[in-house]
């Protein structure tokens, strides 16, 4: 694409979306434009299209700062690469900092210089803007009702976004913290924020006590960028918490056995660790969904709840592994193995449950082992699905083992 076009499809797109945004924000929004900047937020886990160029180095924190807040020729700079442009763009104000209103571009990984593979926009593609088709995300507007505030959603980079999270704290819903600036152990320099429902750090450095003095917070998502400190003691208490996601956590037990008092309403739960996962005493009774991304379990890793869907993948994991999660959990219908070198001895421990869906995707589960379940259990659901010519005899496989032993 010819870079004057794309800077005059740029510019009318923002101008939708201020025009857009000025029609619903209780604030005023100066007509002098800012842009943020986010590389790289699509899923690019497909291989690439013949054509399509990506740039991992687009994710990168630094990258993501420096374009917080630029100007017009800045942003199209990062977005033209020698007439390849992102396969799309969604536009939508955001801020407003000092005398300008802040628009945010939120970016496919994919370039590429083929008009055709770009994402209608109503004429000025690949950019989606509020009004246009679909609506732009950002400011949490509906095309009717009642005014809302440009502090709803609140992205909080430095201390100028902090000073500005500060204005009007009570009209907070959503904030987003880029940055372990304002930790101290204690997140002390936020706030209180009495209306705030959905929390994400992307740089967190203390432990969950922090979070307690936020009453309405339903969803948590950390990425612990110093994990050496994080704790979960029995002083929290999150009343409100329904989503608990981490990352990062250390491979030590972090969390007192008395985490399930500490959240009782936990619904879903999303961990990760980079090398071993501690699980001792970390479920409520409460919850429904649960993923388990780490290289092993460490500690108590009994499931003793209700919970519906379970998601595991562990690079070293084993047949007992799964068998022991599994255990006191009769009610779980969907399981995910995939990443899991379980082998064809979990699925004897497998056909004690009635489950719906069963992933076994990137295991050592044999197609034969598949074929002879599907037969026995012709109402589960299998990825990968075993061949459609079931064998005869569907007994147990010879080599099998017993993992109650």
């Amino acid at each position: 694409m010819d870079r004057d076009l794309f800077a005059e499809r740029l510019a009318a797109a923002a101008a939708a979306a201020l025009e857009f945004a000025r029609n619903r924000a209780i604030e005023e929004l100066p007509a002098s434009l800012l842009f943020r900047v986010r590389l790289n937020q699509s899923y690019d886990g497909n291989p690439a299209q013949p054509g399509e160029v990506r740039f991992p180095e687009d994710s990168s924190y630094h990258r993501a700062t420096a374009l917080r807040r630029c100007d017009f020729e800045t942003a199209v700079s990062a977005l033209w690469r020698d007439g390849r442009v992102p396969e799309w763009v969604n536009v939508s104000v955001a801020a407003v900092f000092g005398g300008s209103t802040i628009v945010k571009l939120v970016c496919c990984g994919r370039f590429t210089a083929e008009e055709n593979r770009l994402y209608d926009g109503d004429g000025i593609a690949p950019f989606h803007a509020p009004g246009l088709s679909p609506p732009g995300i950002g400011l949490p507007m509906a095309f009717d009702g009642p005014r809302v505030s440009i502090h709803t959603e609140v992205e909080c980079w430095d201390r100028d976004d902090l000073a500005m999270l500060t204005a009007a704290p009570e009209r907070v819903r959503s904030l987003e913290i880029m940055t372990d600036e304002f930790d101290r152990r204690s997140l002390s320099a936020i706030p209180d924020l009495p209306n705030v429902e959905l929390i994400k750090h992307h740089a967190c450095t203390t432990g969950l006590a922090a979070f307690t003095r936020f009453p309405k917070l339903r969803t948590l998502q950390l990425h612990l960028a110093d994990s050496s400190a994080f704790h979960v003691g029995a002083e929290v208490r999150l009343d409100a918490l329904e989503h608990l996601w981490i990352r990062n956590l250390p491979d030590r037990q972090w969390a007192q056995p008395a985490l399930p008092a500490s959240v009782p309403h936990l619904m879903w739960l999303d961990l990760q660790a980079d090398n071993a996962l501690w699980l001792d005493g970390c479920f409520p009774q409460s919850f429904w969904f649960v993923t388990l991304t780490a290289t092993r379990l460490v500690g108590s890793v009994r499931l003793s709840g209700s919970a519906d869907y379970l998601i595991v993948s562990l690079a070293e994991g084993t047949d007992r592994d799964i068998v022991t999660l599994l255990e006191g959990n009769p009610q779980i219908s969907s399981l995910s193995l995939r990443n899991t070198p379980v082998t064809d001895a979990v699925l004897s421990h497998l056909e004690r449950h009635r489950f719906k869906h069963i992933t076994l995707e990137d295991t050592n589960v044999t197609a034969a082992a598949l074929a002879r379940f599907q037969a026995r259990h012709p109402d589960t659901r299998l990825l990968p699905a075993p061949n459609s010519a079931q064998p005869s005899d569907v007994s147990p496989p010879p080599d099998a083992v017993d993992l109650d032993t």
